[in-house]
Order: C-alpha cells, then structure tokens, then sequence
C-alpha cells in the first residue's frame, strides 16, 4: 500500500487543536458511524461528481468540499430496505448485516436530505471505510459508496449546511485543491483521484477497491503538519 502525505488544511483552528493533541494526548473520541455518496455521471470528458462545499459555520470541516453524507442516526436502523441488496453490501463491506444496514440507510437518507436525490440500495457501491484522526474533536467511522445518477432526477443542494454545489471533473477539484482554491480532507482528495482514473461511470462502479480501514496519523514535521497513511 503507498504512504501518503497530505498537507494540514489552511486553518489557524485546526493547526492548533493539532499541535495541542501532539503536546498532550488525550482519550479519543470513539467516532460515530457516517456515510457518504459519489454521485457520479458520464459527460463527454469523463465522469463528473456532485460536490457541496460546506458553510464556515460548520463544526466539522468547514469550507471544505465534500460528498452528500453524514452521521447515522438512531432510526437508519429500522430503516425500509431492499434486504437482498443490503446483504450484499454487507458481504463486500466484511460486515454483520445488522451493522451494514444503518450505514446504507444512512447514506440513502442523507443524500435525499441534501440534495434531493432518491437513491435505492441496489444503487450503492462501496468504496472505502475511513476513521478520523484521533486527535480530532469531532469523530466518523465513515463508509464512502458510489452511484450513478438516477435517471429524471435533478441534484439540488438545500440542505443549509451547504453554501455551493456543482457537479465537477474529478481533475478540475484536484487543480483547485493543489492550487489553495478549494479545501478537502484526504479522503474526498483520494476519491476524487480515484474517480479521474475512469473514462466511464460504468467501469468506475464496476471496480471494486480494497475497503481496509483508513486512519490518516498526525506528524509535526516541524515547519508544518501533515497527515500521513497507507491508502488501499
């Protein structure tokens, strides 16, 4: 697996809570279980993704770029789903299917919650499982899925957590990323990576990347911080 090193976000709040936790470590959070989509689909220079850039008011991550997504809530688990496809999730996720299933209707709810999209189980495609950092204040064992565009659907973001969206090529975001112009966290960075090296939706979701837990470790390499890992 290649290490990776990805640079600090811009920002005076995080730098300091980093460099606090590398002083004095304290007991991690145990992290909340999460979901995010790709929602991907075909244009004539390759797959695009829907992206929303979340409000500076946010807690955690803001101003950053991201997927539709979120925390798993209490009633994901009793939540209606097609029971075959969840199965088979659960199958390619290595997990209990009671432990799947509110991650799926997780994903499915928040997507339709951010941006108006209904999904169906069958549409999604696991991805990859990432852990936040320890030292961070706010904790997700986040499962990334993708899946096509539904046909006659319209992605709108209305969710108030959001203050921009738009459907990009995967190359386009990393330039901005790369150039100071758009902020994400190293997970959104490798999807988004991952995604450019398809010319097709198609063969994008017909790939099935390893899903090892990912779980970036804070180094102070002392004119700056970084997060490092190994990526699947």
């Amino acid at each position: 697996m290649p290490l990776r090193e990805f640079p600090a976000p811009r920002s005076d709040a995080w730098v300091e809570n980093a460099r606090a936790w590398l002083a004095s470590p304290g007991e991690a959070l145990v992290p909340r279980g999460a979901a995010t989509v790709m929602v991907v689909r075909d244009s004539s220079d390759g797959p695009m993704v829907f992206v929303q850039r979340r409000v500076s008011t946010m807690a955690f991550a803001p101003s950053m770029y991201v997927f539709p997504g979120g925390g798993v809530d209490a009633s994901d688990a009793s939540a209606e789903l097609d029971d075959v496809a969840v199965e088979a999730l659960a199958r390619r996720m290595e997990l209990g299917i009671d432990d799947a299933k509110p991650l799926v209707a997780a994903a499915i709810r928040e997507v339709e919650e951010e941006c108006g999209l209904r999904l169906s189980t069958a549409d999604l495609v696991a991805r990859a499982h990432w852990i936040t950092p320890p030292f961070e204040k706010r904790r997700y064992d986040t499962w990334f899925f993708a899946a096509a565009m539904p046909s006659g659907q319209s992605a709108v973001g209305d969710s108030g957590e959001t203050d921009h969206d738009a459907w990009v090529l995967p190359g386009s975001l990393l330039t901005a990323y790369s150039e100071g112009r758009a902020v994400m966290l190293p997970p959104t960075v490798v999807m988004l990576e991952q995604l450019a090296a398809f010319g097709s939706v198609a063969d994008f979701l017909a790939d099935q990347p390893a899903l090892t837990a990912v779980s970036p470790e804070l180094v102070d390499l002392g004119d700056r911080l970084v997060m490092r890992s190994d990526i699947p």
